[in-house]
């Protein structure tokens, strides 16, 4: 459902485009900074609030998910530079191309806050099973735009404990 309002917010857009109105088309994927809820459904989130309870790390899943991570700096910087340069209706995918598996982001999450935390897999994976993939491709912001992530996941998710703890 979330994929099609998405759909139809660009057709909205392309219909509506003409001289006077050029909207350029950010596509967003996933993020984590401050002000990230750590208490929902968004498992970056629940994983750093494991950690910085004293964990452990629960994940929901088997962890084979695959998700990738921009820190909201990045974001904010991306989506002013997708409103200002980019090409009117050429959509631009907003987000981190560095793919990592949900089990590796509860195992970077817990050494770099919390050592030593245990992390409890929900599920045993499937074999043969399918694996959720969500890692947009951001060679054309890249080469078009020059946007790259200024900040490394360890660090933004150390931001982003830095934050919460305040």
């Amino acid at each position: 459902m979330h994929g099609e309002a998405k759909r139809a917010s660009e057709m909205l857009c392309a219909i509506h485009a003409d001289g006077t109105l050029q909207p350029t088309v950010a596509r967003c994927f996933a993020f984590v900074g401050p002000y990230l809820p750590l208490d929902v459904h968004f498992a970056i989130g629940n994983f750093i609030r494991d950690a910085l309870g004293g964990g452990p790390i629960r994940v929901s899943g088997d962890g084979t998910a695959v998700r990738s991570y921009l820190y909201a700096a990045d974001l904010a910087v991306w989506l002013w530079t997708i409103l200002l340069k980019g090409t009117p209706m050429r959509p631009y995918n907003v987000g981190s191309g560095e793919p990592i598996t949900i089990r590796a982001l509860a195992e970077l999450i817990r050494d770099t806050l919390a050592p030593g935390v245990r992390i409890e897999i929900a599920r045993t994976p499937v074999p043969g099973a399918a694996i959720s993939r969500y890692v947009p491709s951001v060679e054309r912001v890249a080469a078009e735009l020059g946007l790259v992530p200024a900040l490394s996941l360890r660090e933004a998710i150390a931001r982003t404990a830095r934050f919460a703890r305040q």
